[in-house]
């Protein structure tokens, strides 16, 4: 089972997701909630297959057109 981590979506006009560790810097960079995140990370984004996964929220797009999980949507609904 993965750490507990934190995901928020930061303040930019892309309004993009992100997981970190440190709960006390997702506060700090969050436009709202932080929500506990269960789920491989890196790099301040959620991992599928060993690769970042970069959504904005505003348009639920992802950068690189990939689908995105339910379990982050889920993530992202309880952000909103």
């Amino acid at each position: 089972m993965t750490e507990p981590a934190y995901a928020y979506i930061d303040r930019s006009v892309l309004h993009v997701f992100h997981v970190l560790a440190d709960y006390k810097a997702a506060c700090l960079h969050a436009s709202g909630r932080v929500v506990e995140y269960r789920g491989e990370h890196e790099y301040g984004y959620p991992m599928i297959d060993g690769e970042p996964l970069i959504i904005y929220t505003k348009t639920m797009k992802e950068k690189n057109k990939r689908s995105i999980p339910p379990y982050i949507s889920a993530a992202i609904d309880a952000l909103k």
